[in-house]
C-alpha cells in the first residue's frame, strides 16, 4: 500500500453534523528547523455532511485528530488508489486517531496531557481545512 501524505494523498474527514474537527501536529522533521507542536481545531456548522483535509505540514510528521460533534467521522486515505475507510477515533486526546508520515494506516493513540507540554494552541490556524459543501468543477 502507498503510503499517506505521498503522492498527493492526504487525509480525508467527513463528517456528520455540527461540530469540531481537532488537530495535534508535533514529532519535528530531522532535517528541519525545529517548531515545536501545535493543536488546534476548525468548526463546521453544517447539520448535514461535511468534510476535512488534514494536509502534511513541512515540519512535523505525527498527527492526531478527533472530532467532537454528535454525527459519525470517518477518516479516508489513499483515495487515488486503494481506499480505506476507519472511523475516526473517540471523542478527546484520550482516545484519538492518528498517524504518522509515511504510515499505511491510520490506528487509535492516548495523547496524553504530557504530549502538550510546550505546545501551541493554534486555534483554528492547523494544517486542517473545512472543504467547501459544492467544489467548482
Amino acid at each position: 500500500m502507498a503510503p499517506i501524505f505521498f503522492n498527493g494523498d492526504a487525509l480525508l474527514v467527513t463528517t456528520h453534523g455540527p461540530g469540531n474537527l481537532h488537530l495535534y501536529t508535533y514529532g519535528d522533521v530531522p532535517e528541519r528547523k525545529k517548531v515545536g507542536a501545535y493543536y488546534g481545531s476548525v468548526h463546521t456548522p453544517r447539520s448535514g455532511v461535511s468534510n476535512f483535509i488534514i494536509t502534511y505540514s513541512y515540519h512535523h510528521i505525527k498527527y492526531a485528530f478527533y472530532w467532537d460533534g454528535e454525527g459519525k467521522a470517518e477518516c479516508h486515505v489513499r483515495w487515488n488508489s486503494n481506499p480505506k475507510t476507519y472511523p475516526v477515533a473517540g471523542k478527546g486526546w484520550s482516545q484519538s486517531s492518528w498517524v504518522k508520515m509515511g504510515d499505511t494506516e491510520v490506528s487509535v493513540l492516548d495523547v496524553s496531557p504530557s504530549y502538550f507540554s510546550g505546545a501551541s494552541n493554534a486555534g483554528n490556524k492547523v494544517t486542517c481545512y473545512l472543504l467547501p459543501e459544492t467544489l467548482p468543477s
